[in-house]
């Protein structure tokens, strides 16, 4: 079977929130936009600080990078006295003052370090809408905040005359700022500095994105890429992998991207190496690549360059694939240029034809497997010990890969989703989860874990990461990479055989098989391997009294627990005259149980166990 990969899109990150009982925080839509477009950056430590207080000077920079005034900023530029050329403000005061936005003070300065109050940021917004002196009766801050309130600039924005604006309050104003509609026309003022809007009339974000974010880049030199991006010379958010770090965690052969302002920073260091097995429509042409049976998209010019058939890879070799924030390949590279490892959980076996780096066809053993993040690979082995079911670690070299078998270590313990951790060790806040069973596997997270209590028997791999753990794989925790249904029939082959002849019906389809299994009709549970049935067994029912059932949970007499209702329970409707059952969904099922009819729950494993109701029937 082709192997077909399945790879999670990466996109922009949100960023980390601080807030204190002082103003209000910004909307995540207010952050993310002004953080793309290069209008607010992370303070400490890559934290956007939401509670803290603004000064004149840093609205000043704020205020300019919003306006169409923004690419025209420039150095050495000063017109107050407590505002020197080398003041990192210095220019945007200029801007902001010069274009009638912002005011010093009679005593010829500017104050930059000073807070600016919600009346100073509302003129300022108010005169990017084309506000004049002329648009105001009566005196300042009156009439301006009158007006900063009708327009919608206050939308979100806490405080009166006086307030001390906060990072958060700044935030949401300008992002009203581009929102609000120009005084005396249409269009919304992030129309009139480029920005486009969605159907439904707000500013686009994914465009807004895209159109100030350039890259993607392959980072060759890490002490050379400041220089090389133009990144500002301080204030510059990173982020990689969706979270905030430093430029200190950028290495070499990551793939970052910049905005157009040179604040923002977004790295990624997704890699994969298999075998570069061809290439559609052809070498010359390299729309897709196909490494080791997992189809991939070159979105840049620099893959393509490398993939094509002038570049320095050719098929048969063992590459690495570079990957970028929508998941598309944004490079590739020889294997021997980075050490990459990965671990698999093997799904299949086999063998197949592969082509040589000189073009000649062999055949070889592969391994095919899911790795812990769920994208889907195969390799050409020589080992033969490996079997569907193992979980292995895949090292590369400039000759060879090896194969290690991997064994789950020491954890165990109870999933609590609400600290994120397993007994006593923590999980990351992006851990990969697998359940698997025989060459089945299933993605599960950590809320579907909650609660449940993992035996070290049931963790086939784990791996750990700054003291988390990043990858799991189980063994049959959860039960999902089980089939369910109900058992019709059970007859003896005959009189010398303790095999038997069983019928069973799931997801309203009837089937068969044959074994010794030992039993009975009533609801079951199935588990396959190679396509067979490898082991059945009955299902226990409720014996309480239903009192509550809501389609996805329920309580019962005689438990203290809820119980939770599997998204795919197999439900059936059983007349008390017919030894037939009639296929229904769990939204006849709450009808029925509504209505007073009398419905028989039955379960796999206990809620602690990670065990749901699998099986319904409705009786007629």
């Amino acid at each position: 079977m082709k192997l077909k990969k399945h790879i999670c899109a990466l996109f922009a990150a949100t960023l980390v929130f601080c807030g204190t009982a002082q103003g209000f925080a910004a909307s995540d839509g207010a952050v993310n936009l002004l953080t793309a477009i290069g209008v607010i950056t992370a303070q400490n430590d890559g934290v956007f600080d939401s509670g803290a207080s603004v000064t004149r000077a840093e609205f000043a920079r704020m205020l300019v990078m919003v306006s169409p005034y923004k690419d025209s900023v420039s150095t050495g530029a000063s017109v107050f006295k407590d505002v020197p050329a080398s003041h990192a403000a210095a220019p945007y005061i200029k801007l902001a003052v010069s274009n009638g936005l912002m005011s010093g003070y009679s005593d010829g300065g500017f104050r930059p370090s000073g807070d600016l109050t919600i009346e100073q940021a509302a003129d300022a917004a108010l005169k990017l809408l084309g506000y004049t002196a002329a648009d105001f009766r009566g005196g300042f801050p009156a009439a301006q905040m009158s007006a900063f309130r009708a327009s919608g600039l206050s939308a979100g924005v806490g405080g009166g005359t006086g307030t001390v604006v906060t990072m958060g309050d700044a935030a949401q104003i300008l992002y009203n700022l581009l929102n609000a509609r120009v005084k005396d026309g249409d269009q919304k003022y992030a129309e009139t500095i480029g920005l486009k809007l969605n159907a439904s009339g707000e500013v686009d974000y994914a465009t807004a994105l895209g159109d100030n974010m350039s890259g993607p880049f392959t980072v060759q030199s890490v002490s050379a890429l400041s220089a090389e991006l133009g990144l500002a010379s301080a204030g510059v958010t990173v982020y990689k992998n969706g979270k905030v770090t430093t430029l200190s965690d950028v290495k070499r052969y990551d793939i970052v991207y910049c905005n157009s302002a040179g604040t923002v920073l977004w790295v990624y260091d997704k890699k994969r190496t298999g075998i570069y097995e061809k290439a559609t429509p052809s070498q010359n042409d390299p729309s897709v690549v196909t490494v080791s049976g997992a189809d991939y998209e070159p979105e840049s010019a620099a893959a393509f360059a490398a993939l094509s058939s002038g570049g320095p890879l050719r098929t048969g070799m063992t590459v690495t694939l570079l990957f970028g924030r929508d998941g598309k390949v944004a490079d590739a590279v020889a294997s021997t240029a980075v050490t990459v490892s990965s671990v698999l959980y093997v799904t299949e076996t086999g063998s197949k034809t592969y082509t040589n780096a000189s073009g000649r066809a062999y055949v070889s053993a592969y391994i095919g497997g899911v790795t812990a993040d769920g994208e889907t690979s195969e390799y050409p082995v020589t080992e033969t010990w490996i079997k569907t079911g193992d979980v292995v670690k895949l090292r590369f070299t400039d000759k060879a890969m090896s194969v290690t078998k991997m064994f789950g270590g020491s954890l165990y313990g109870t999933v609590d989703a609400d600290l994120y951790t397993i007994g006593n060790i923590n999980l990351s806040e992006d851990v990969r989860i697998l359940d698997t069973y025989e060459g089945v596997c299933v993605p599960v997270s950590v809320q579907r874990l909650s609660g449940v209590t993992i035996s070290a028997d049931e963790v086939l791999f784990h791996e750990a990461s700054g003291g988390k753990v990043t990858a799991l794989i189980l063994k049959d925790a959860t039960g999902d990479c089980g089939s369910y249904g109900i058992i019709t029939s059970v007859t003896q082959q005959d009189t010398d055989s303790s095999s038997r002849n069983y019928g069973y019906i799931s997801d309203g389809v009837s089937h068969s098989f044959t074994g010794g299994f030992g039993v009975s009709v009533g609801p079951a549970k199935f588990m396959f391997s190679g396509g067979a049935v490898a082991s059945v067994r009955n299902l226990r029912g409720l014996t309480g009294k239903v009192k509550s059932f809501d389609g996805a949970t329920l309580t019962a007499s005689g438990t203290t627990e809820d119980w939770t209702v599997s998204e795919n329970a197999d439900v059936y409707g059983k007349s008390q005259n017919s030894a037939s059952y009639i296929h229904a969904t769990l939204d006849e099922a709450l009808e029925a149980f509504d209505a007073g009819k009398s419905l028989d729950f039955y379960y796999d494993d206990t809620p602690d166990g990670g065990g749901l109701i699998r099986v319904i029937i409705i009786r007629e």
